[in-house]
C-alpha cells in the first residue's frame, strides 16, 4: 500500500478511495431504483407509480460506475512500468474517455427525446442532432490517439500527459453542455420540472469541472463532478417519487370515494326501482280488489277493468326495450279509449281500419298519439270529433295513422303545446332507436295526422 501511495501520490490515492466509495453508493442507488421499479411493476393497477427518466437514470449510473472504475484503474496503474501496468493504463484511459463522450451524447439524446420530439419541435430536434454530430471530431481524435498521441500520451514511466488536441476535446464538451443548458432555459415552460432539475444537475456541475480541467493538477475534476451529480440526481429522483406517490395516493383515495358514492347511488337507485315496482303492483291489486266489489255494477266494473289494463300496460312499457305485437298495443289503446268514451260520451267517436296487427312495434309508440288526438284534437271542440286509427302494409313497410278531425291547435294552452311536443319527441326517439321507424305529423286546417312508418317485422312466436 505504501508503495502504491508513493507511486501515485497521496492526493490521487484519496481520489481513488473516494471513487471506490462512490461506486459502492452507485450500486446501492442503482439497486434501490431497480427494486422500486420492480415493486411498482408488480403492484396492482391502482397503486402503480411510474417515474419518468427511471431507465435513463439507471443507464447513466451504469456508465458512471464504469467511468469511475476506469479512472480507478488508470490512477492505480500510473507509474507502473510493468507489462500489466502498461496495458492497463492505456486500455482503461481509452475506455474512460469513451464513457465520457457517451455521457455528453446521452444527455443530448435526452433533451432531443423529452423536449424536442415530445413537444413536436422539429427544428430543435434538427439543431440537437447537429450538436450530436459535433462529437464526431472528438471521437475521431480519440480513435487515432493510441497511434498519434492527439489527446494524450504516456511517457516512459507510464505517466499520463495531455496531447496537443486535448483542448479541442475539452471545448467541444463544454459547448455541448452550454447548449443543453440553453435549450432548457429556452423551453423551460414546456419542460417538466423534474426533467429540468436532472438536466441542470447533469450539465452545470460537469461543465464547471471541465472548465477547471484547463489547469491540470493531476486530480480528475471530471470524476469529482460525477460523484456529486449522481448523489444529487438520486435525491431528486427519490423526492420526485415521493411526490408522485403522494399524488397517486390522493387520486386513488378520490377514486375510491367516488366509487363508494357511485355504489351508494346505485343502491339508492335499486331501492327506488324496487319501490317503483311495488307501487304499480299495489295500485293494480287495489284496483282488482275494488273491481271484485263492483260486480253488481257493470259500468263501474268495466271502467275499473279498463283502467287497470291501461295502467298495467304503461307500467310494463316503462324502460322496456322489447318490441311487442301491434295487437297488444291496440288492446291497450282500446282500454284507454273505453275510459275516454265514458268521459266524453257521444262527443268522442272512434273509427278503426286495421288491415294487419301481426307485426312488431315498440310499446307505447301509438297510444301516446291516440291520447294526443283525443286531448288536443277532439277535446278542444265543444261538439267533439272523431279519431281514426288505421294500419296497412305498403311496399315492405307498415303504415299506421292516427287522424283526428281537428287542427290540433285550437283552444290549446302553451303548457299543453309543450307537453304535446315532449310526448311526440319521446315517441319519435323510441321508434328510431328500437325499430328504425319514423314519425310524421301532418297538420291541416281541419285535421291532424300522425303517421308512423316501420319495417314489416312479424312476430316469431310472440314478442321479442
Amino acid at each position: 500500500m505504501s508503495e502504491l501511495i508513493q507511486r501515485i501520490g497521496i492526493s490521487v490515492f484519496i481520489q481513488i478511495v473516494i471513487e471506490c466509495w462512490n461506486n459502492v453508493f452507485l450500486l446501492i442507488m442503482f439497486f434501490s431504483i431497480i427494486i422500486g421499479k420492480l415493486h411498482d411493476g408488480s403492484a396492482n393497477f391502482t397503486s402503480k407509480v411510474k417515474i419518468p427518466l427511471t431507465n435513463e437514470i439507471l443507464i447513466f449510473y451504469i456508465v458512471i460506475f464504469l467511468y469511475n472504475a476506469c479512472d480507478i484503474l488508470c490512477a492505480s496503474s500510473r507509474g507502473d512500468t510493468s507489462t500489466y501496468g502498461f496495458y492497463m493504463n492505456r486500455i482503461s484511459e481509452f475506455a474512460y474517455d469513451v464513457m465520457g463522450a457517451f455521457q455528453t451524447l446521452f444527455f443530448l439524446q435526452i433533451i432531443k427525446k423529452h423536449i424536442a420530439e415530445k413537444k413536436g419541435l422539429d427544428r430543435l430536434r434538427k439543431v440537437i442532432f447537429s450538436v450530436q454530430l459535433l462529437q464526431i471530431p472528438s471521437l475521431f481524435l480519440l480513435a487515432v490517439t493510441p497511434f498519434t498521441n492527439a489527446l494524450y500520451y504516456f511517457d516512459d514511466q507510464n505517466y499520463y500527459h495531455r496531447g496537443p488536441f486535448y483542448d479541442v476535446w475539452n471545448y467541444i464538451t463544454i459547448i455541448s453542455f452550454i447548449f443543453i443548458i440553453a435549450v432548457y432555459i429556452a423551453f423551460r415552460k414546456k419542460t417538466d420540472r423534474f426533467l429540468g432539475q436532472i438536466i441542470i444537475t447533469a450539465s452545470v456541475i460537469p461543465m464547471i469541472c471541465f472548465i477547471l480541467n484547463f489547469t491540470y493538477t493531476g486530480i480528475s475534476f471530471n470524476n469529482i463532478s460525477v460523484i456529486f451529480t449522481t448523489l444529487i440526481i438520486f435525491m431528486l429522483y427519490e423526492k420526485h417519487k415521493t411526490t408522485v406517490s403522494i399524488q397517486n395516493a390522493r387520486e386513488l383515495e378520490k377514486v375510491q370515494t367516488q366509487l363508494a358514492e357511485s355504489r351508494l347511488a346505485l343502491e339508492r337507485s335499486k331501492n327506488e326501482t324496487l319501490m317503483a315496482q311495488i307501487q304499480p303492483h299495489f295500485i293494480n291489486n287495489s284496483l282488482m280488489a275494488l273491481r271484485s266489489r263492483c260486480s253488481d255494477y257493470p259500468e263501474i266494473y268495466e271502467s275499473i277493468t279498463n283502467f287497470s289494463r291501461y295502467l298495467r300496460s304503461n307500467f310494463e312499457a316503462l324502460g322496456d326495450t322489447r318490441l311487442i305485437l301491434f295487437e297488444q298495443e291496440m288492446e291497450n289503446i282500446e282500454a284507454y279509449l273505453a275510459l275516454e268514451k265514458q268521459n266524453f260520451g257521444e262527443r268522442l267517436q272512434v273509427e278503426y281500419d286495421i288491415d294487419c296487427d301481426d307485426f312488431l312495434i315498440p310499446a307505447l309508440s301509438v297510444q301516446p298519439l291516440v291520447e294526443n288526438a283525443v286531448r288536443h284534437g277532439v277535446a278542444t271542440y265543444e261538439k267533439g270529433g272523431t279519431v281514426q286509427i288505421s294500419a296497412h302494409r305498403a311496399g315492405g313497410k307498415v303504415i299506421i295513422e292516427v287522424i283526428d278531425d281537428g287542427s290540433g291547435r285550437s283552444n290549446i294552452t302553451e303548457q299543453q303545446t309543450k307537453r304535446k311536443g315532449i310526448g311526440i319527441k319521446n315517441v319519435r326517439a323510441r321508434l328510431h332507436s328500437m325499430s328504425n321507424g319514423e314519425l310524421e305529423i301532418i297538420s291541416g286546417e281541419h285535421s291532424t295526422t300522425a303517421r308512423i312508418t316501420v319495417a314489416n317485422v312479424q312476430s316469431m312466436g310472440g314478442t321479442q
